[in-house]
């Protein structure tokens, strides 16, 4: 299995886990846990949308670069390179505190380490696609937008 391939089977993998473990309902969380995992889950679904909307010439669920695509550095790909992820990891946690377990947070923790990976791996690979890519991984954050302190 390819390294890619294993990534997006991990990735999907373990949000199908968070998705389809059975809610612990003796695990009395507070209420405003229900409140913030629908805003995470909105917000991460909205990411998502503008991130589609933005990367509609390369998109694919593999790290690889599609050999036609562009480097993407509009929309919301201008602020965060891996808005995709941020969102993915996003929903995982509202899922989480939807059914805050332990076992969902470990699952959700593995998530983020496969998510990690994945952006490091699909990094690597856009370095040797794109002569820009170096300057556009110095200066666009990876899942959130770099915040400069100005002076």
């Amino acid at each position: 299995m390819s390294k890619a391939r294993f990534f997006v089977l991990a990735q999907f993998g373990l949000l199908g886990v968070l998705v389809l473990l059975p809610v612990d309902t003796a695990v009395n969380a507070p209420s405003w846990f229900r409140v913030v995992s629908l805003a995470l889950m909105g917000g991460s679904f909205a990411i998502l949308l503008f991130a589609v909307i933005a990367l509609r010439p390369a998109l694919t669920a593999s790290p690889v670069p599609r050999a036609d695509a562009p480097l993407v550095r509009s929309g919301i790909y201008k602020y965060v390179r891996h808005p995709m992820y941020t969102a993915v990891i996003a929903i995982g946690a509202a899922i989480m505190l939807g059914n805050p377990t332990f076992l969902t947070m470990v699952v959700w923790v593995a998530l983020i380490i496969v998510l990690l990976n994945k952006a490091h791996f699909e990094d690597t690979l856009l370095l040797a696609k794109h002569p820009a890519a170096k300057n556009y991984q110095l200066t666009t954050g990876a899942f959130l937008p770099n915040i400069k302190k100005s002076n």
